[in-house]
């Protein structure tokens, strides 16, 4: 519903266009598909068993691994180097916001470097960090997670 009402530069966080609408939707759909298997970490109390299986999962063949693999051969197509269309829309959002922490430092045993190999996911970080807006709000990091983002 906020995509819907909110704007940026004018035009709609989703797209009124049914097919890019679409493709949002899906592409946020694939961003989603990165949370149950790191949800199943929380649960396993022994902290060394906790960081190997968080380890896991961003290591080549790893469940997350796999994820992060399809989205950067998605974003990678883009001529925009948005996710979707030609402007920032909440797929957009949701990858920059969602896959960023993950090599913030703050979930234990994920490695900072766990996206070091998509290059594609490194372009569209770098391209929404120098929009204005989005590079004065992380300028000043309240928290060590802030970082990730500039």
């Amino acid at each position: 519903y906020a995509g819907k009402v909110s704007k940026f530069e004018g035009k709609p966080l989703y797209p009124e266009c049914p097919e890019l609408a679409l493709e949002v939707d899906e592409f946020v759909d694939f961003v989603c598909e990165l949370f149950p298997p790191l949800g199943a970490s929380f649960k396993i109390a022994d902290q060394v068993e906790k960081e190997a299986f968080r380890a896991k999962l961003v290591s080549e063949g790893g469940d997350i691994h796999k994820w992060l693999s399809y989205l950067d051969t998605l974003i990678g197509k883009s001529k925009s180097g948005f996710a979707v269309g030609d402007y920032i829309t909440i797929a957009d959002i949701a990858l920059f916001c969602f896959v960023l922490p993950l090599k913030s430092g703050w979930l234990d045993g994920m490695p900072t470097t766990c996206l070091d190999s998509f290059k594609n996911l490194a372009a569209h970080k770098a391209k929404l960090s120098a929009i204005p807006e989005i590079k004065a709000y992380y300028s000043e990091p309240i928290t060590p997670l802030y970082k990730a983002f500039q």
